[in-house]
């Protein structure tokens, strides 16, 4: 008895500490761009930040979330329903961000002369935000000691890049400082919350049921994560300068001058080599977890 107690201590100590270091390791990758906002060079920062998040995003969508997805649904059909709701997640965010809310933008923007801001960053922050209480939900539930380690070593290595990418995409899309912080708080706390709700309700998140429905949100958030890196995060990064010119002139139009006028970008095969980071680093880390 005595030692049964013993473990169960440990069990919940180790998982006190993994929530507070999965909580400093998402502050600190997020912080890191709200730093850098304020130095006088941030705007090249944040544009090869982009691109490197591009390429974390992309890694996330195609390595981890869409296996995990596809691995989860095996046991339901032999039907390929992973990549299936990966473009079904693809479809719905192109219809949100680029049919919904680009003619809601153009009715609002013609009335106040405002330009509609990116709908991605709060996509990606709920998406991200879900993804991480279920995790935390994972961990809290795990009843051994050794397998809590590898959850906790696992969130901890996604957690930092993730809170990092998840910033700069948000700054990029305009949002202000205050904004930002509350975008960083709610990712930052999703994890520890799910830990502690994993921990105290054991009962929760398990069964065939539970992975079923874990597998089909992890394929939709695989194509929305995949929709961001390629057609906002990239497209914007290095889209062709005739077509930043459009944007800049269609912004100046409206009174606007949240965009730029562009200029050659001599930065851009810095950029593709960061987004190749980004992937390459997100497909080293599935090797582990």
């Amino acid at each position: 008895m005595q030692y049964v107690c013993n473990i169960m201590s440990s069990l919940i100590a180790l998982k006190i500490i993994a929530a507070l270091s999965i909580l400093a390791v998402g502050v600190l990758g997020g912080i890191i761009p709200l730093l850098a906002a304020r130095l006088q060079a941030s705007r090249r920062f944040f544009s090869l930040g982009n691109a490197l998040a591009g390429g974390i995003f992309l890694g996330v969508g195609f390595t981890h979330l869409l296996p995990e997805a596809e691995e989860m649904l095996a046991g339901f059909t032999d039907y390929p329903l992973g990549p299936l709701l990966a473009a079904a997640g693809i479809a719905i965010l192109l219809w949100i961000d680029r049919v919904y809310f680009e003619s809601m933008g153009t009715v609002s923007g013609e009335e106040s002369g405002e330009q509609r801001r990116p709908v991605y960053p709060m996509v990606m922050l709920a998406a991200l935000s879900i993804h991480s209480v279920i995790t935390g939900i994972a961990l809290g539930l795990e009843p051994e000691v050794a397998a809590s380690l590898l959850v906790m070593t696992g969130i901890l290595l996604h957690k930092g890049s993730a809170s990092f990418a998840l910033m700069v995409s948000a700054h990029a899309a305009g949002l202000n400082t205050s904004n930002l912080r509350t975008v960083l708080t709610v990712f930052v706390l999703m994890t520890p919350l799910g830990i502690f709700f994993g921990t105290t309700v054991s009962s929760l998140m398990q069964g065939e049921n539970a992975e079923l429905i874990e597998g089909v949100f992890n394929a939709l958030a695989a194509g929305t994560f995949i929709y961001v890196a390629i057609m906002d995060v990239i497209g914007g990064e290095m889209g062709r300068i005739d077509d930043r010119m459009a944007r800049f002139v269609s912004s100046a139009l409206v009174g606007s001058d949240d965009v730029d006028m562009p200029v050659r970008d001599t930065d851009r095969p810095l950029k593709f080599l960061l987004v190749l980071i980004g992937l390459g680093s997100m497909a080293v880390l599935g090797i582990w977890v």
